[in-house]
């Protein structure tokens, strides 16, 4: 019995896949490929309903390195859909060949996404992929020229389905047949295309030259005030923020938190100058319950070492020029 690769995303559309496939009595396993930008959880509670062995490949190195310079572009945020997309064919074209599985299953719809599943970019996929001829979408495979698996007479493209557009209504309905009834919605998957984290990423990609999956996780946490160009300055919204910035911090960062009042856990990651600091500080009393128009206390620490120093709070307005926020990524 043929083993397939499927390249699973945990959405509808990926289990309607696996299950397709297998209704034609092929053995499917699953690749999920992560980076803080799309984590696995989802893919992993998806993947044990319908009881599929699923690997997690990490790929934050290759990713980092194709957001910086894009061969196909971005979408609206730092979302290289198409690089994206041609990489992870490249990384299961190999696991496909190493691993010796027939040929590879993606659950990919035909005019579902407008960058990457358009017609012409999924055919580009499969002229620069090293085995894009082996790589099958069972959703919109009629749609598309017969891959290998096809012309070969390993499947039946007559039971594979000719879907397109963003509706989901067939899919709903061929959910309910396959006896699967939970599956995520269908936006919110790619950090990447979120304007406000793609805002963060491209400040830190400009501000910092190494960077690792702390960096990338510390986008997801609070705040971020660019308070000058060797300072950054997070700022924890809430008691769960607060305790996961204390957990990601290092030795060599800066913290700040206000004395005797409820407030915000503040990290410099890397640390910073003083007048970074000082500004930080600021930070601190604002958002903190501290009293208006009173210096608050606060500690700072660093590598170990803790020193006070006094601040008064500033309008909230005022600080907001350092908020690094939402707005029109400009690449």
């Amino acid at each position: 019995m043929k083993k397939v690769l499927a390249i699973f995303s945990g959405g509808l559309d990926s289990l309607l896949a696996v299950c397709l496939i297998r209704q034609q009595g092929f053995v499917v396993e699953g690749v999920y490929f992560e980076t803080p930008f799309f984590p696995a959880e989802r893919a992993r509670q998806s993947a044990k309903q319908i009881n599929l062995p699923l690997s997690i490949v990490d790929i934050t190195g290759e990713m980092l390195t194709i957001i910086k310079n894009p061969r196909f572009g971005y979408g609206s945020g730092l979302n290289p859909c198409l690089d994206c997309h041609l990489l992870m064919c490249k990384k299961a074209c190999k696991i496909m060949q190493e691993k010796r599985y027939a040929f590879i299953i993606s659950g990919e719809v035909l005019g579902q996404r407008p960058l990457s599943q358009t017609k012409e970019a999924m055919l580009k996929i499969t002229k620069e992929c090293p085995c894009g001829d082996y790589v099958l979408r069972p959703l919109s495979a009629k749609l598309l020229p017969p891959t290998k698996a096809e012309q070969e007479g390993w499947i039946d493209r007559n039971q594979l389905l000719d879907i397109k557009g963003r509706s989901r209504a067939y899919q709903i309905e061929l959910a309910k047949k396959f006896g699967i009834n939970d599956y995520p919605a269908p936006a919110g998957g790619c950090l990447l295309t979120d304007t406000i984290f793609a805002a963060r990423l491209k400040d830190l990609l400009v501000h910092q030259e190494k960077i690792n999956r702390r960096d990338l996780e510390l986008l997801k946490l609070g705040r971020h005030f660019r308070l000058n160009e060797v300072t950054k300055a997070i700022v924890g919204r809430n008691q769960r923020e607060n305790e996961i910035l204390k957990r990601l911090s290092l030795p060599e960062d800066t913290a700040l938190e206000v004395i005797n009042y409820p407030g915000p856990f503040v990290l410099i990651p890397y640390g910073g100058d003083f007048a970074g600091e000082e500004l930080a500080s600021i930070l601190a009393v604002s958002y903190s319950d501290a009293p208006k128009g009173k210096p608050a206390i606060i500690f700072i620490k660093q590598k170990g070492k803790v020193k006070e120093v006094k601040a008064h709070a500033s309008p909230k307005e005022e600080l907001h020029r350092y908020l690094i926020k939402k707005r029109r990524i400009i690449h």
